[in-house]
């Protein structure tokens, strides 16, 4: 598989000093929506548009990419298990994926690789089914990202942002990572909410203590908490600890690929256990966490420091 890897790394150098151009793609306008039988890449903006960039700025562009591409078939490589590899061909799709959607969404394509190796340990193929206790299949988390479909009897969403698409079009890895990302950009752009007590004075004159919903201000986790935990965070029992989780293998992939990774960066990452060190996105705690993060350190997926967007 290294083989593999030098392989990649060499053509994508390659394409990064003389073609360029081809990774130039301005994602200007963004898709709200993927119809069922549409893939990410058929409403992805014309790579024609937006301004022309300099041969400099196309070229380290393209290195960037070809870094991504790099890391993700290294770390798949490192973290399979009983899945067949990727193929070069394959690791590019994938890292084509995931800048696209990043970019589209505004996100660190560190932390959406983060998602997708804590979510499915990058298997296209991960599903898990939820049951009655009749038998019957009621909802699956299916793909890379492992996206919740509550399914109707024809086999499509009916929740959320996947409502009215086919679990079959979820499961296209493409789809999947844009749907992904899609989840992340709505939890960090209201789609958390927080209950507060605020005193009002009611009709007759006297002063009453009121529960309201308010957007969330993630003030003791990253926002990214919601990608598990749905529109309120869960502060007790092991799920507390989720977006801790994801940061340290954000930081790590972050690492590997010299790239910045602001959302580490602003803000609490998870609640602070009473009496215990505060947890740090350099410092996995679980042994699952610690395995992961080594694995990925050791990739032999490092990259010159260039910027992705």
């Amino acid at each position: 598989m290294f083989s593999d890897l030098r392989k990649l790394s060499l053509s994508l150098g390659a394409a990064a000093l003389l073609g360029g151009a081809a990774g130039s793609t301005s994602y200007a306008t963004s898709t709200d929506s993927i119809t069922p039988g549409t893939s990410a890449s058929e409403v992805a903006p014309s790579a024609n548009s937006g301004p022309i960039a300099s041969d400099a700025a196309l070229a380290e562009t393209a290195r960037a990419e070809a870094c991504l591409a790099q890391t993700v078939c290294a770390v798949k490589e490192r973290i399979r298990w009983q899945t067949p590899a990727w193929t070069p061909s394959q690791c590019r799709k994938i890292a084509d994926a995931i800048e696209t959607s990043a970019k589209r969404h505004d996100l660190s394509p560190s932390l959406l690789l983060a998602i997708m190796v804590n979510e499915s340990d990058m298997n296209e193929k991960a599903a898990r089914v939820y049951t009655h206790s009749d038998g019957k299949v009621y909802a699956k988390d299916g793909g890379l990202m492992a996206i919740r479909c509550i399914l109707d009897e024809h086999d499509r969403c009916t929740n959320g942002n996947v409502r009215g698409i086919a679990f079959k079009e979820v499961m296209d890895p493409i789809n999947n990572i844009e749907l992904g990302a899609r989840e992340l950009a709505h939890w960090r752009d209201g789609g958390g909410v927080m209950t507060k007590t605020i005193v009002k004075r009611d009709d007759g004159g006297h002063l009453r203590r009121v529960t309201k919903e308010v957007p969330c201000q993630h003030k003791t986790h990253g926002w990214w908490a919601h990608y598990n935990h749905g529109p309120r965070y869960i502060d007790k029992g092991y799920a507390r600890h989720y977006p801790h989780r994801i940061a340290v293998l954000d930081h790590a992939l972050a690492q590997v690929m010299n790239m910045p990774a602001p959302e580490l960066t602003s803000g609490a990452i998870t609640i602070q256990d009473p009496g215990k060190r505060a947890r740090t996105a350099d410092r996995p705690m679980e042994p699952r966490y610690k395995k992961l993060c080594d694995q990925i350190l050791t990739s032999h997926a490092t990259c010159s420091a260039v910027a992705l967007n």
